[in-house]
């Protein structure tokens, strides 16, 4: 667990791919491959599909447990355009949507969970023109649930005593900033999101790989922004993030809130070891093998950041 990845390539899980015989050729009426993220029950999984392929999306690819073999047989003769991802081990959600974009063929994904709708009626060529020209890391959606009230999907840091908060709040005007793609949803830029690294794999804690992307993100000096015009609906209840301070957020804070900015690179001061070690409570031996792979990583990195947690912080506007 001390290797920090830098790149998708450094995890290449064990999954096979069914299906998908017209996305063979990437000739897509949108430049977007959709990325179905499953959880619960399918009991609309053929609507679900058939409304994508209706609004115009010719490449879908759908990333499977592996429980539902002979339902696939059947969905993969009805819908030529999916790809239907099957693993053959545990991944977690941020492996699974690395998985998707490296699999995916044009230049934006669209990740979206199999209990969402899209609210927007047509999706046209003009859209994703606007898509490309914004050059955004992420594009993230207008959310609302079952009842059609909106989610406070909208993320803004935070200085409290020296340390980092988030503030969940509703997304208010077109074009706003967030820290990070609430519940993984949105349009992802597939090169931005190649030279980010993607998910951090060893960041076993769903909210901090969340949150670790999108800091990175906008240390190395991306944009996420929030597309009003793009609207997904809730058909169940709504996902819950579990923000304990445990090994994954001291990971993080070892990659994002830790490194200090300084003239054109970041640096991880030794002097931050005795912090983590307090915080840490593990033994000096293996926390110092942890801070190390920290250090290495932020050095590999250190002229890829444009700021540091601080500043972002302090500078924040989330119109600006």
């Amino acid at each position: 667990m001390n290797i920090i990845p830098s790149t998708l390539d450094a995890r290449k899980p064990t999954y096979t791919v069914v299906g998908g015989a017209k996305s063979k050729g990437c000739a897509d009426s949108f430049p977007v491959s959709v990325l179905i993220l499953n959880r619960g029950p399918q009991i609309y999984r053929t609507s679900f599909l058939s409304d994508l392929a209706h609004i115009g999306f010719d490449s879908i690819l759908s990333l499977e447990s592996g429980q539902n073999s002979v339902e696939l047989e059947g969905l993969v003769a009805k819908f030529p355009q999916v790809r239907f991802i099957t693993f053959k081990e545990k991944v977690s959600t941020g492996d699974c949507i690395n998985v998707g974009v490296r699999e995916s063929c044009t230049p934006y994904v669209f990740v979206l969970w199999n209990d969402m709708r899209l609210a927007t009626s047509t999706l046209s060529s003009r859209f994703f023109e606007k898509v490309a020209e914004l050059n955004l890391a992420v594009l993230v959606p207008a959310l609302h649930d079952s009842g059609s009230g909106a989610v406070p999907s909208s993320s803004h840091p935070a200085v409290s005593r020296r340390n980092l908060k988030t503030l969940q709040l509703e997304p208010k005007t077109d074009g706003e900033k967030t820290l990070f793609p609430f519940d993984w949803c949105g349009i992802y830029n597939r090169e931005k999101f190649m030279l980010l690294g993607g998910f951090d794999y060893t960041i076993a804690n769903p909210y901090w790989q969340k949150l670790d992307f999108g800091m990175r993100a906008w240390l190395w000096g991306e944009k996420i922004h929030y597309a009003q015009a793009l609207k997904l609906n809730y058909t169940g209840l709504l996902p819950s993030d579990d923000m304990t301070i445990d090994s994954a957020y001291l990971r993080f804070w070892l990659k994002n809130l830790a490194p200090i900015y300084s003239g054109d690179s970041a640096a991880l001061a030794p002097s931050v070891f005795w912090r983590y070690l307090f915080q840490t409570r593990q033994n000096p031996l293996l926390a110092w093998e942890e801070f190390k792979a920290a250090r290495a990583w932020v050095k590999l990195n250190s002229f890829r950041f444009k700021s540091d947690a601080g500043t972002l912080a302090n500078l924040w506007d989330p119109m600006q």
